[in-house]
């Protein structure tokens, strides 16, 4: 099995907002709550990250869910000491 190259998470600003992105989340799409990786600045410490790889599965959730949170990609490998990251939306 190839190992993935990059990962989805949703960042909260509220622990209130991660619990319930993960109540929400759940039998809905494969996720599990996770600390925010240091190259994101979230108020709560926590994220929300996605097991799935399809974009646009994970779009079409974010777009219908009740959360307010933050979208990244990031890459599972690092560049100088980092994960590449990028912000792909907010959802407030």
């Amino acid at each position: 099995m190839k190992k993935q190259d990059f990962y989805y998470i949703m960042a909260f600003d509220t622990t209130t907002d991660a619990i319930q992105a993960e109540t929400y989340a759940k039998n809905r799409i494969s996720s599990t709550i996770m600390p925010v990786p240091r190259e994101i600045s979230s108020g709560c410490g926590l994220a929300l990250r996605f097991m799935e790889t399809d974009e646009q599965s994970i779009l079409t959730f974010c777009k219908d869910a009740p959360l307010n949170g933050s979208l990244y990609r990031m890459e599972t490998r690092r560049v100088n000491g980092r994960h590449p990251i990028k912000k792909i939306l907010p959802t407030e």
